[in-house]
């Protein structure tokens, strides 16, 4: 929701707040294995949603197509391939275009997903393309099939494992209903 990105955004690395939300939802749900993975991990800092997480005792697994040593190994991630990368507690998917399709090829159940989405189509407009990526209704679709709860939009979406849900009562609704507690219009 709108006023849970508010109230617990902030930013080391990451770049609309995620850093801080991560944070909260890690409170709250107690770590599995303190194990990230993020592709789409650029220099291993920058824009990062998981960089901060390395800091506080994670193992940390970056990919991009280019490597940027010590933290971010060359990889190209595919339908084929995902399923390959280590099990993980904190998933970020940031590729420019096929994340949907990444996301639902991945059979992991990781506690928190952070996904990039095209934030400047309308909300509720169902669109998906490997070129353009996935509005807010497509994406928010495959989380819920996936069993996963919308937390918030902050131009990502994270979603929160439904093993997880009472430990959020100040989530309300499920994102679609009422997309504009979630939705943030400022990309549009």
């Amino acid at each position: 929701m709108k006023e849970f990105a508010t109230q617990y955004a902030s930013d080391l690395h990451s770049q609309n707040g995620e850093d801080g939300i991560i944070a909260e939802v890690l409170k709250r749900i107690k770590r599995r294995k303190g194990v990230a993975v993020e592709f789409g991990g650029a220099d291993g800092f920058y824009c990062s949603n998981t960089a901060a997480l390395r800091s506080k005792g994670w193992k940390v697994h970056m990919y991009d197509l280019e490597a940027a040593p010590p933290y971010v190994e060359a990889k190209r991630i595919t339908t084929d391939n995902i399923n390959e990368l280590p099990e993980c507690d904190v998933l970020s998917i940031d590729v420019d275009g096929p994340d949907l399709e990444l996301w639902q090829a991945h059979t992991g159940a990781p506690d928190l997903v952070i996904i990039e989405i095209n934030s400047s189509l309308a909300p509720m407009v169902h669109r998906y393309s490997p070129e353009w990526g996935a509005s807010y209704i497509a994406m928010l679709e495959l989380g819920i099939a996936k069993n996963y709860f919308l937390l918030c939009h902050t131009g990502n979406m994270l979603f929160v494992h439904n093993r997880h849900r009472e430990k959020f009562p100040d989530i309300e609704g499920d994102g679609v209903g009422n997309h504009e507690k979630y939705f943030n219009t400022r990309w549009l």
